[in-house]
């Protein structure tokens, strides 16, 4: 008999992230959210539509904000998150109506 297998056992999680846009701010739509985890690549995520990440689980930050002429980053809005293994925590993100102001991040645990 041979010796026994090994398997490495990767833990993983997922973060949904949805932008939303009221119409009056179609003109947004143009640039989709632009996306970072733990300061990693940025990822370009479209509007309107949920977009699935997976992740390592642990803590991440995750840091979004949309992108313009003055200023560069629009409504920028961090949050830290904690994921446990299997775990699903959608993240909705709104820019602000005035573009100094932080966009606003709703969090939600949709479970394993």
């Amino acid at each position: 008999m041979g010796s026994p297998r090994s398997y490495i056992v990767r833990r993983v999680a997922t973060i949904q992230i949805t932008p939303r846009t009221p119409i009056v701010m179609a003109l947004l739509r143009r640039s989709p959210l632009r996306v970072t985890i733990d300061g990693g690549e940025e990822q370009q995520i479209p509007w309107q539509k949920t977009t699935e990440l997976s992740v390592a689980t642990g803590t991440h930050t995750v840091h979004m904000y949309t992108p313009w002429a003055l200023p560069h980053k629009m409504g920028p809005a961090d949050v830290e998150l904690s994921l446990e293994d299997g775990e699903t925590v959608e993240i909705g993100y709104k820019p602000p109506w005035i573009r100094t102001q932080p966009g606003r991040v709703a969090v939600s645990s949709a479970g394993p």
